[in-house]
Protein backbone atom coordinates (compact mmCIF):
# COMPACT_ATOMS: atom_id res chain seq x y z
CA UNK A 1 0.00 0.00 0.00
CA UNK A 2 1.40 3.55 -0.55
CA UNK A 3 3.34 4.49 2.63
CA UNK A 4 3.03 1.92 4.54
CA UNK A 5 6.85 1.26 4.56
CA UNK A 6 7.22 4.63 5.17
CA UNK A 7 5.01 4.61 8.45
CA UNK A 8 6.68 1.99 9.60
CA UNK A 9 10.39 3.73 9.10
CA UNK A 10 8.87 6.69 10.58
CA UNK A 11 7.50 4.75 13.34
CA UNK A 12 11.07 2.92 14.18
CA UNK A 13 12.33 6.35 14.28
CA UNK A 14 10.18 7.39 17.06
CA UNK A 15 11.21 4.27 19.08
CA UNK A 16 14.71 4.85 18.33
CA UNK A 17 14.54 8.42 19.83
CA UNK A 18 12.57 7.60 22.27
CA UNK A 19 14.85 4.49 23.70
CA UNK A 20 17.86 7.46 23.15
CA UNK A 21 16.00 9.59 25.56
CA UNK A 22 15.54 7.32 28.15
CA UNK A 23 19.10 6.02 28.01
CA UNK A 24 19.92 9.50 27.92
CA UNK A 25 22.72 8.79 24.92
CA UNK A 26 21.90 10.21 21.38
CA UNK A 27 23.51 8.29 18.57
CA UNK A 28 25.62 10.22 15.89
CA UNK A 29 24.87 10.90 12.45
CA UNK A 30 27.20 7.87 11.72
CA UNK A 31 25.46 5.56 13.82
CA UNK A 32 22.54 6.18 12.65
CA UNK A 33 23.60 5.14 9.54
CA UNK A 34 24.99 2.08 10.48
CA UNK A 35 22.18 0.56 12.61
CA UNK A 36 19.67 1.44 9.17
CA UNK A 37 22.55 -0.51 6.91
CA UNK A 38 23.33 -3.42 9.54
CA UNK A 39 19.17 -3.83 9.70
CA UNK A 40 19.11 -6.51 6.65
CA UNK A 41 16.87 -3.75 4.86
CA UNK A 42 19.50 -2.43 2.01
CA UNK A 43 22.63 -4.71 2.52
CA UNK A 44 23.19 -8.29 3.44
CA UNK A 45 25.33 -9.09 6.66
CA UNK A 46 28.31 -9.60 4.09
CA UNK A 47 27.53 -7.18 2.30
CA UNK A 48 27.52 -4.31 4.80
CA UNK A 49 31.03 -5.97 6.15
CA UNK A 50 32.70 -5.39 3.17
CA UNK A 51 31.06 -1.66 2.55
CA UNK A 52 33.99 0.84 2.01
CA UNK A 53 32.74 4.45 2.66
CA UNK A 54 34.03 6.93 0.00
CA UNK A 55 34.77 10.20 -0.42
CA UNK A 56 31.57 12.10 -1.70
CA UNK A 57 34.04 14.57 -3.82
CA UNK A 58 35.32 11.55 -6.22
CA UNK A 59 33.59 10.19 -8.67
CA UNK A 60 32.88 6.79 -8.05
CA UNK A 61 31.38 6.14 -11.66
CA UNK A 62 32.25 8.15 -15.05
CA UNK A 63 28.17 7.68 -16.11
CA UNK A 64 25.58 9.66 -14.39
CA UNK A 65 22.43 8.79 -15.46
CA UNK A 66 18.98 10.53 -14.14
CA UNK A 67 17.36 7.51 -15.22
CA UNK A 68 14.14 9.21 -16.07
CA UNK A 69 13.05 9.46 -12.37
CA UNK A 70 13.24 13.20 -12.04
CA UNK A 71 9.71 15.01 -10.98
CA UNK A 72 11.35 18.39 -10.86
CA UNK A 73 14.61 20.18 -12.23
CA UNK A 74 15.80 23.06 -12.24
CA UNK A 75 19.58 25.33 -11.50
CA UNK A 76 18.49 25.50 -8.05
CA UNK A 77 16.89 22.05 -6.73
CA UNK A 78 15.52 19.17 -8.11
CA UNK A 79 12.94 16.26 -7.05
CA UNK A 80 13.57 12.44 -7.44
CA UNK A 81 10.58 9.99 -8.19
CA UNK A 82 9.84 7.62 -4.97
CA UNK A 83 9.38 3.98 -5.48
CA UNK A 84 6.30 3.37 -3.14
CA UNK A 85 4.09 5.37 -5.90
CA UNK A 86 3.78 2.01 -7.75
CA UNK A 87 1.77 0.22 -5.15
CA UNK A 88 -1.44 1.68 -5.70
CA UNK A 89 -5.01 0.24 -7.91
CA UNK A 90 -5.67 -3.03 -5.82
CA UNK A 91 -6.53 -1.25 -2.69
CA UNK A 92 -8.99 2.22 -4.96
CA UNK A 93 -10.85 -1.26 -6.44
CA UNK A 94 -11.00 -3.17 -3.06
CA UNK A 95 -11.94 -0.37 -1.48
CA UNK A 96 -14.54 1.04 -4.02
CA UNK A 97 -16.32 -2.63 -4.35
CA UNK A 98 -16.40 -2.72 -0.32
CA UNK A 99 -17.77 0.89 -0.59
CA UNK A 100 -20.44 0.07 -3.58
CA UNK A 101 -22.15 -3.31 -1.56
CA UNK A 102 -22.13 -1.22 2.25
CA UNK A 103 -24.17 1.77 1.10
CA UNK A 104 -26.10 -0.25 -1.71
CA UNK A 105 -27.49 -1.96 1.53
CA UNK A 106 -28.33 1.55 3.00
CA UNK A 107 -30.33 2.72 0.11
CA UNK A 108 -32.38 0.01 -0.40
CA UNK A 109 -33.05 -0.08 3.22
CA UNK A 110 -34.30 3.15 3.07
CA UNK A 111 -36.12 2.98 0.01
CA UNK A 112 -37.81 0.25 1.36
CA UNK A 113 -38.68 2.65 4.08
CA UNK A 114 -39.84 5.60 1.88
CA UNK A 115 -42.25 2.96 -0.15
CA UNK A 116 -43.61 1.14 3.38
CA UNK A 117 -44.78 4.27 4.53
CA UNK A 118 -45.63 6.21 1.57
CA UNK A 119 -47.37 3.78 -0.44
CA UNK A 120 -48.38 1.15 1.55
CA UNK A 121 -45.78 -1.75 0.21
CA UNK A 122 -42.40 -2.43 0.03
CA UNK A 123 -40.45 -1.74 -3.52
CA UNK A 124 -41.03 -4.90 -4.05
CA UNK A 125 -44.71 -5.05 -4.09
CA UNK A 126 -45.04 -6.66 -0.13
CA UNK A 127 -48.17 -5.14 2.12
CA UNK A 128 -47.90 -3.24 4.12
CA UNK A 129 -47.83 -4.83 8.11
CA UNK A 130 -46.82 -2.51 11.07
CA UNK A 131 -43.81 -4.90 12.04
CA UNK A 132 -42.89 -4.98 9.24
CA UNK A 133 -42.51 -0.89 8.83
CA UNK A 134 -40.48 -0.60 12.33
CA UNK A 135 -38.26 -3.18 11.06
CA UNK A 136 -37.11 -1.89 7.90
CA UNK A 137 -36.90 1.79 9.43
CA UNK A 138 -34.83 -0.08 12.29
CA UNK A 139 -32.53 -2.15 9.72
CA UNK A 140 -32.21 1.08 7.69
CA UNK A 141 -30.65 2.81 10.54
CA UNK A 142 -28.87 0.43 11.36
CA UNK A 143 -27.57 -0.10 7.63
CA UNK A 144 -26.58 3.51 7.99
CA UNK A 145 -24.73 3.41 11.37
CA UNK A 146 -22.56 0.50 10.29
CA UNK A 147 -21.84 1.87 7.21
CA UNK A 148 -20.85 5.25 8.19
CA UNK A 149 -18.37 3.45 10.58
CA UNK A 150 -17.15 1.14 8.25
CA UNK A 151 -16.71 3.95 5.99
CA UNK A 152 -14.86 5.71 8.66
CA UNK A 153 -12.89 2.51 9.77
CA UNK A 154 -11.68 2.18 6.17
CA UNK A 155 -10.80 6.11 6.01
CA UNK A 156 -8.66 5.69 9.15
CA UNK A 157 -6.80 2.49 9.08
CA UNK A 158 -6.76 1.76 5.35
CA UNK A 159 -7.83 4.09 2.91
CA UNK A 160 -5.60 7.07 3.91
CA UNK A 161 -2.28 5.46 3.12
CA UNK A 162 -3.67 4.93 -0.86
CA UNK A 163 -6.57 7.70 -1.25
CA UNK A 164 -7.40 10.86 -0.02
CA UNK A 165 -3.70 11.00 0.86
CA UNK A 166 -0.68 12.78 -0.63
CA UNK A 167 0.25 12.20 -4.02
CA UNK A 168 3.53 11.58 -4.73
CA UNK A 169 6.27 11.46 -1.82
CA UNK A 170 8.26 14.73 -2.39
CA UNK A 171 12.16 14.58 -1.85
CA UNK A 172 14.00 17.10 -2.98
CA UNK A 173 17.91 18.20 -2.92
CA UNK A 174 18.63 21.72 -3.34
CA UNK A 175 22.35 22.65 -3.77
CA UNK A 176 21.81 26.12 -2.75
CA UNK A 177 20.91 25.78 0.58
CA UNK A 178 22.86 22.13 0.64
CA UNK A 179 19.59 20.38 2.52
CA UNK A 180 17.54 17.45 1.31
CA UNK A 181 13.89 18.18 2.03
CA UNK A 182 11.94 14.93 2.14
CA UNK A 183 8.15 15.44 2.32
CA UNK A 184 5.72 12.64 3.64
CA UNK A 185 2.08 12.83 4.99
CA UNK A 186 1.97 13.74 8.84
CA UNK A 187 0.86 10.04 9.35
CA UNK A 188 4.21 8.86 7.93
CA UNK A 189 6.65 11.63 9.43
CA UNK A 190 5.55 14.48 7.53
CA UNK A 191 8.59 17.14 6.60
CA UNK A 192 11.77 16.23 7.27
CA UNK A 193 14.91 18.11 6.61
CA UNK A 194 18.43 16.87 6.28
CA UNK A 195 21.98 17.91 5.89
CA UNK A 196 23.35 16.79 2.09
CA UNK A 197 26.64 15.61 3.78
CA UNK A 198 24.30 13.17 5.72
CA UNK A 199 22.98 11.37 2.40
CA UNK A 200 24.19 7.76 2.03
CA UNK A 201 23.57 6.08 -1.02
CA UNK A 202 24.71 2.93 0.37
CA UNK A 203 26.97 2.39 -2.01
CA UNK A 204 31.11 1.96 -2.05
CA UNK A 205 34.05 2.24 -3.79
CA UNK A 206 34.87 -1.91 -4.49
CA UNK A 207 30.77 -2.07 -5.44
CA UNK A 208 30.76 -4.38 -8.81
CA UNK A 209 28.92 -1.95 -11.66
CA UNK A 210 28.09 -5.45 -13.76
CA UNK A 211 27.06 -6.96 -10.65
CA UNK A 212 22.79 -7.37 -10.37
CA UNK A 213 21.10 -5.02 -8.34
CA UNK A 214 19.75 -7.27 -5.96
CA UNK A 215 18.56 -5.15 -3.12
CA UNK A 216 16.04 -1.99 -3.05
CA UNK A 217 17.13 1.26 -4.03
CA UNK A 218 17.28 3.83 -0.96
CA UNK A 219 18.75 6.81 0.53
CA UNK A 220 18.99 6.72 4.09
CA UNK A 221 20.27 9.35 6.87
CA UNK A 222 21.20 9.94 10.36
CA UNK A 223 20.45 13.74 11.41
CA UNK A 224 18.96 16.01 13.60
CA UNK A 225 15.02 15.95 13.59
CA UNK A 226 12.30 17.31 15.20
CA UNK A 227 12.52 13.60 17.14
CA UNK A 228 16.32 13.59 17.97
CA UNK A 229 18.92 12.76 15.88
CA UNK A 230 17.27 9.74 14.17
CA UNK A 231 17.86 8.08 10.85
CA UNK A 232 15.11 7.77 7.93
CA UNK A 233 14.99 6.10 5.11
CA UNK A 234 13.46 6.93 1.69
CA UNK A 235 13.05 3.91 -1.54
CA UNK A 236 13.58 5.29 -4.86
CA UNK A 237 12.67 4.96 -8.36
CA UNK A 238 10.67 2.06 -9.72
CA UNK A 239 11.20 -1.72 -9.81
CA UNK A 240 12.32 -2.18 -13.21
CA UNK A 241 14.85 1.39 -13.25
CA UNK A 242 17.99 -0.15 -11.82
CA UNK A 243 18.70 -4.03 -13.33
CA UNK A 244 22.61 -3.51 -12.31
CA UNK A 245 24.49 -1.98 -9.51
CA UNK A 246 25.87 0.51 -12.44
CA UNK A 247 22.57 1.51 -12.78
CA UNK A 248 22.08 2.62 -9.17
CA UNK A 249 25.41 4.16 -9.28
CA UNK A 250 25.07 6.19 -12.25
CA UNK A 251 22.21 7.65 -10.98
CA UNK A 252 23.68 8.29 -7.61
CA UNK A 253 26.34 10.28 -10.01
CA UNK A 254 23.84 12.12 -10.86
CA UNK A 255 22.46 13.64 -7.98
CA UNK A 256 25.88 13.84 -6.60
CA UNK A 257 27.13 15.57 -9.33
CA UNK A 258 24.68 17.91 -9.50
CA UNK A 259 25.10 18.96 -5.74
CA UNK A 260 28.69 18.98 -5.48
CA UNK A 261 29.94 20.24 -8.77
CA UNK A 262 26.41 22.25 -10.60
CA UNK A 263 23.95 21.39 -12.88
CA UNK A 264 26.57 21.92 -15.79
CA UNK A 265 28.14 18.63 -14.63
CA UNK A 266 25.46 16.63 -15.45
CA UNK A 267 23.35 15.93 -18.76
CA UNK A 268 19.57 17.68 -19.02
CA UNK A 269 16.77 15.27 -17.67
CA UNK A 270 15.39 12.45 -20.96
CA UNK A 271 11.88 13.59 -19.47
CA UNK A 272 10.61 15.29 -16.50
CA UNK A 273 7.93 13.29 -14.73
CA UNK A 274 5.84 16.52 -13.32
CA UNK A 275 3.14 16.09 -10.57
CA UNK A 276 -0.06 15.67 -12.15
CA UNK A 277 -2.06 12.43 -12.30
CA UNK A 278 -0.57 10.90 -15.22
CA UNK A 279 -2.31 7.62 -17.66
CA UNK A 280 1.27 7.06 -18.37
CA UNK A 281 3.19 7.07 -14.75
CA UNK A 282 -0.07 4.39 -14.10
CA UNK A 283 0.29 1.86 -17.08
CA UNK A 284 3.91 1.87 -16.13
CA UNK A 285 4.01 1.69 -12.50
CA UNK A 286 1.98 -1.87 -13.15
CA UNK A 287 3.08 -3.11 -16.58
CA UNK A 288 6.56 -2.90 -14.84
CA UNK A 289 5.69 -6.10 -13.12
CA UNK A 290 4.98 -8.31 -16.13
CA UNK A 291 8.00 -9.02 -18.29
CA UNK A 292 5.76 -9.38 -21.27
CA UNK A 293 5.28 -5.84 -20.64
CA UNK A 294 8.85 -4.67 -21.18
CA UNK A 295 9.81 -6.00 -24.59
CA UNK A 296 10.26 -4.12 -27.38
CA UNK A 297 8.10 -6.83 -29.38
CA UNK A 298 5.78 -7.22 -26.47
CA UNK A 299 4.84 -10.75 -27.24
CA UNK A 300 7.37 -12.91 -28.46
CA UNK A 301 7.65 -16.06 -25.74
CA UNK A 302 5.45 -18.80 -24.43
CA UNK A 303 5.60 -17.45 -21.13
CA UNK A 304 4.25 -14.04 -22.23
CA UNK A 305 1.18 -15.82 -22.49
CA UNK A 306 0.44 -15.88 -18.76
CA UNK A 307 0.80 -11.73 -19.10
CA UNK A 308 -2.51 -12.32 -21.88
CA UNK A 309 -4.43 -14.45 -19.58
CA UNK A 310 -4.39 -11.93 -16.80
CA UNK A 311 -4.16 -9.01 -19.14
CA UNK A 312 -8.20 -7.83 -17.77
CA UNK A 313 -6.37 -7.65 -14.32
CA UNK A 314 -3.57 -5.64 -15.30
CA UNK A 315 -6.13 -3.33 -17.46
CA UNK A 316 -8.18 -2.85 -13.70
CA UNK A 317 -5.07 -2.63 -11.70
CA UNK A 318 -4.20 0.29 -14.27
CA UNK A 319 -7.85 2.00 -13.78
CA UNK A 320 -7.55 1.87 -10.19
CA UNK A 321 -3.87 3.12 -10.03
CA UNK A 322 -4.88 5.90 -12.44
CA UNK A 323 -8.08 6.67 -10.16
CA UNK A 324 -5.83 6.95 -7.15
CA UNK A 325 -3.80 9.48 -8.58
CA UNK A 326 -7.25 11.49 -9.57
CA UNK A 327 -8.20 10.78 -5.56
CA UNK A 328 -5.51 12.27 -3.97
CA UNK A 329 -3.51 15.56 -4.18
CA UNK A 330 -0.09 17.21 -4.45
CA UNK A 331 1.25 18.43 -0.91
CA UNK A 332 3.47 21.76 -1.12
CA UNK A 333 6.68 22.46 0.45
CA UNK A 334 6.45 25.50 3.23
CA UNK A 335 6.77 28.70 1.43
CA UNK A 336 10.38 29.01 3.28
CA UNK A 337 11.71 25.98 1.30
CA UNK A 338 10.30 27.03 -1.89
CA UNK A 339 11.78 29.85 -1.56
CA UNK A 340 15.48 28.89 0.07
CA UNK A 341 18.17 29.35 -2.37
CA UNK A 342 16.55 31.50 -5.30
CA UNK A 343 20.05 33.23 -5.16
CA UNK A 344 22.54 31.00 -6.35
Amino acid sequence: MMYWFEKIDYDAAREMAAEELRIGRRNTADETIAKARKGGLLLTKQQFEGTQPYDRHERILERADDQGLLHAYNDEWLEVRTWCNDIRGVTTLFGWGCYWMAWSFVATGWLDVIFLYLTGHRADGTELVRTTALVALLNAIGFTVFTAGFTWAMQRYFFRYELFTQRWIRLRFNRATRKVYLLRPKYAGGLMVFDWPDTDPSLSKSADADAVFMHWPALIWGSETELGKVGAMQFIGRRTSFKTVGDWMAFWEYIRRYMEEGPDAVPKPRTVIGYRPSVKEAWISVTQWYPAFQQKGFIGKISDGISLLILPLIVLMFIGNFLGQCLTWQARFPEEIESAGDVV
